[in-house]
């Protein structure tokens, strides 16, 4: 009867546990349906969708060379200062070995400075000299 909500009401509302079982096979079938559709057309084209990307975002990370160096190095130098400080037993007693050892390279060097600063003020003597004597 049309207006009779008492039969509306008498129909049995399904229980919880067969949705949630009717649920779960639908998603099952969804799952199993998307796997053969993708399997059959995308998977060349996602693999090489894929491996485009990948050669896009390792060209664009490219590192520079020099900065990979300046890294290794600061990393070079903070290991032999923790190396120094551990058998010096501190790291005051460490700083110092590496104090004494730049003294005594700088020392050495002082001389080879001067006579390469010597050897370059000859050469622009030389240098003024020979486009002196061109020009006139």
């Amino acid at each position: 009867m049309p207006g009779d909500d008492r039969a509306d009401a008498e129909v049995e509302a399904p229980d919880r546990a067969s949705l949630l079982s009717a649920y779960r096979a639908g998603r099952e079938d969804e799952r199993a349906e998307r796997a053969t559709v993708l399997s059959d057309t995308g998977d060349k084209r996602s693999r090489d969708s894929y491996e485009r990307g990948r050669r896009d975002e390792r060209a664009r990370r490219r590192g520079s060379p020099l900065l990979t160096l300046l890294v290794v190095l600061i990393a070079a130098a903070g290991g032999a200062l923790v190396y120094l400080a551990a058998r010096e037993g501190s790291f005051s007693g460490g700083g110092q070995v590496v104090d004494h050892t730049l003294s005594h390279a700088a020392d050495g060097a002082k001389p080879a400075v001067g006579r390469a600063g010597e050897a370059l003020e000859n050469a622009g003597r030389s240098l003024k000299q020979t486009s002196g004597s061109g020009q006139s």
